[in-house]
């Protein structure tokens, strides 16, 4: 499969379904984005999640990280930049205002920044979407990255000198831990879920430590998974400044509201 290394191949992959949304088909499955929203303790919205959905040729569901986990490398680099290219277009048609947080594979980020770091393409893109780069916020998604903490950091700082915002995904699950947080110095720290439930359950040891951590590095903090007014409560009692989870927003399409 040739490499998608221009507008031209990205278009290749495209199409709009029914709603005029976009979607893309790659490895023989088709794309989707949907769109969850992230709300300010005061209740504003401070922006929305770009989260992908895969399906096969059958029309069934696929996890996403099954997904990428079946794919060689340089086309998991390939598929993650065209899920980031469908979620920017539906976004950009659905005129929304706020940021637009983006998840990416820490391979696909150190991979860019090993080709130039300068995200040309991308910056592109949304000055001709009319979206200021500055609304965009990269994500890095807990997975291990091959070349280690300092090459991620080094390609994030790439993008954050692009103008993009930086955040942790899912912040005390799996391979970030407080050393990655601290050279990284994202703009956010998004706390999985499980430091929530721990919380909630008596143990907050964990979570103040992450708390205290983003105050240190100067992350605005934000806590994933909330699913009922007590846990929304309890941690607005702690002066957690962002919040997600279905209790207050479920993910789901954007509405059309501009021609591209």
């Amino acid at each position: 499969m040739a490499r998608l290394d221009s507008q031209q191949a990205f278009e290749q992959h495209l199409q709009r379904d029914t709603a005029q949304r976009y979607v893309a088909q790659f490895a023989g499955c088709w794309l989707q984005s949907c769109f969850q929203p992230i709300f300010y303790r005061s209740g504003g919205v401070f922006g929305h999640e770009a989260l992908l959905r895969v399906h096969d040729a059958a029309g069934d569901s696929v996890r996403p990280d099954r997904f990428f986990a079946s794919l060689p490398l340089l086309q998991q680099i390939d598929a993650d930049s065209l899920a980031r290219v469908i979620h920017i277009r539906n976004f950009a048609a659905s005129a929304e205002p706020g940021c637009l947080t983006l998840n990416l594979l820490p391979l696909t980020v150190v991979h860019e920044a090993g080709y130039g770091g300068n995200y040309a393409l991308m910056l592109q893109r949304l000055q001709q979407l009319g979206i200021d780069n500055g609304r965009v916020i990269l994500e890095v998604v807990e997975y291990e990255v091959e070349e280690g903490d300092g090459a991620l950091s080094a390609a994030l700082g790439a993008a954050a000198a692009a103008g993009f915002g930086i955040a942790v995904d899912d912040f005390g699950a799996m391979a970030s831990g407080h050393g990655r947080v601290r050279a990284l110095r994202p703009d956010i720290i998004k706390i999985d879920r499980s430091l929530l439930l721990d919380y909630m359950q008596g143990d907050n040891g964990q979570l103040a430590a992450v708390l205290q951590l983003g105050w240190e590095v100067g992350s605005r903090m934000l806590v994933e998974g909330i699913e009922t007014e007590a846990q929304y409560r309890a941690m607005c009692g702690l002066g957690v400044e962002l919040y997600q989870g279905f209790y207050l927003g479920r993910p789901g399409f954007l509405p059309v509201r501009r021609e591209l």
